[in-house]
C-alpha cells in the first residue's frame, strides 16, 4: 500500500543532518515500525528509506571497508552450498549486510570464478 503523504517525501542522497537525526531517533525509540519512526523524526523519508539507510549503512556494528580474503572463501563456500541466499549468507559474516555481500558476488566473485572456469 503506498504512502498518501508520498508526493512530499525526499528522495535522493542523504544528508549528513538527516544520518544524525535518523541515528538519534532510532537510539531513543529502537528498530522497529519505521513508518511511525520516520514521521517523529521529522524526516521528510518513507520508513522503508529510514529502515534501509540504518541497515545498509548506520547501525553501530557495521563493517565498512573491504572484505577480507577470509570473508570472501566463506561467501564461496556458502554460495555453493546454498546458491544467491544472501541474507543467510550474511548472517556467517557479522557486521556484513545481505545487499553488500550480493553486490560484491556480482562485482567481484562470479567474474572470478567464470574466469577460473574457462582458464
Amino acid at each position: 500500500m503506498a504512502n498518501r503523504d508520498s508526493g512530499n517525501l525526499r528522495r535522493g542522497p542523504w544528508l549528513e543532518e538527516e544520518d544524525e537525526i535518523l541515528t538519534a531517533i532510532v537510539g531513543a525509540l529502537g528498530e522497529k515500525h519505521w513508518d511511525a519512526l520516520a514521521k517523529q523524526s521529522g524526516l521528510k523519508r518513507s520508513g522503508k528509506s529510514c529502515r534501509l539507510r540504518w541497515m545498509n549503512y548506520l547501525r553501530p556494528n557495521l563493517k565498512h571497508g573491504e572484505i577480507t580474503q577470509e570473508e570472501e572463501d566463506i561467501i564461496l563456500d556458502l554460495h555453493k552450498q546454498w546458491g544467491s541466499k544472501w541474507s543467510k549468507i550474511a548472517k556467517r559474516l557479522p557486521g556484513r549486510t545481505d545487499n553488500e555481500i550480493k553486490n560484491y558476488w556480482r562485482s567481484h566473485l562470479k567474474k572470478k570464478i567464470e574466469a577460473q572456469q574457462t582458464g
